[in-house]
């Protein structure tokens, strides 16, 4: 998934007109611990219309910025997973590395390339392929690892590089040696709220676990599993395709069990942590977290249904979603 993110820029007239400081409500009081107390009441949002008669609001983390990456999809997972966690361990704070799972996803990419797999050079993915990537490589904390980098010189070189030779493990010594020249070597120990762990202890604590699925809009009406359309989705990647509806719900009932949504439009991911509902239960706007300005903002709910392609949302424990009611398993993810 790209990052062009237009909804952003609509959004931000109106974030800038109604920004105001985000008021410390009950409910965020219930799930959101210290972590919201001490970042989110310092970060400006709009706060909720004089009709909102209900409104979920999860603790999150200050916002960072994705540059001129396509990365996206990977800061709205960890965002996404940095806020479930702080739900389940009120007064924690996390921020986990968004390098790190930059680097996993460029060599997990360029090496299918190397063994000679049809697909492109690109950053870009879906949160369930970053939710795979930790599961596999593990997870650091952001103080453990350099920032992102700009990946255009390292798709450069590398594909200089691959014009030159076929072979398959010449290809993978030209890809190590890029990667780590550009990204470095990540250590094997990082940190969970100020103590050394594993990345795999970090990754299994980050998603608590938990399973994730994405579910796509149906845009032909048909409904069920099937691969994702996105272009940048790893080929195995299957996704649940389902109606408009079923997407908002999805939404709503995830937020209502105190768990962030990854949504994505065409062309964009960002996080939602919160929304407001009138009397009827019918959403009026959301609280958005994104990697490009204008960062955070209240996006209007029928605004934002009418741009919506797809929610990625944790399992309910029994392994069903709740909007959905039934049995979905884990293959929403894929494997890598």
């Amino acid at each position: 998934m790209s990052s062009l993110n237009a909804f952003a820029r609509a959004a931000a007239g109106d974030a800038r007109r109604n920004a105001v400081t985000v008021t410390r409500l009950s409910a965020a009081l219930a799930c959101g611990a210290a972590a919201w107390m001490t970042v989110n009441a310092l970060l400006p949002v709009a706060g909720p219309p004089p009709s909102a008669a209900e409104r979920y609001v999860l603790p999150i983390t200050a916002p960072q910025d994705q540059g001129d990456t396509g990365l996206c999809w990977v800061f709205a997972t960890l965002s996404m997973l940095e806020t479930n966690y702080m739900t389940r361990h009120p007064g924690a704070h996390v921020e986990f590395s968004r390098a790190a799972l930059q680097l996993d996803s460029l060599a997990d990419r360029f090496r299918r390339l190397a063994r000679g797999e049809a697909g492109e050079f690109s950053d870009g993915g879906l949160a369930v392929e970053a939710v795979e990537l930790i599961r596999r490589n593990g997870l650091l904390d952001r103080g453990d690892f350099h920032e992102i980098v700009n990946d255009d010189p390292v798709f450069a070189s590398l594909k200089q590089a691959f014009a030159v030779t076929t072979a398959p493990e010449e290809r993978e010594s030209l890809l190590d040696d890029a990667l780590r020249s550009a990204l470095g070597v990540k250590p094997g120990t990082t940190h969970l709220e100020g103590k050394p762990v594993s990345p795999d202890a970090l990754a299994r604590a980050a998603l608590g676990g938990e399973g994730w699925t994405e579910y796509d809009l149906a845009q032909d009406g048909v409904e069920g599993w099937g691969p994702s359309h996105d272009p940048e989705a790893r080929p195995e990647t299957r996704v649940r395709y389902v109606k408009r509806e079923t997407l908002i719900d999805l939404i709503h009932a995830s937020l209502k069990r105190s768990e962030a949504v990854v949504v994505g439009t065409v062309d964009h991911a960002f996080l939602v942590y919160g929304a407001d509902y009138d009397r009827d239960g019918k959403p009026l706007a959301y609280l958005v977290k994104d990697s490009l300005s204008p960062y955070l903002y209240r996006a209007d709910a029928e605004q934002l249904h009418g741009r919506l392609n797809d929610v990625t949302v944790a399992l309910e424990r029994d392994g069903t979603s709740a909007a959905m009611g039934s049995p979905t398993g884990q293959a929403g993810a894929g494997r890598l």
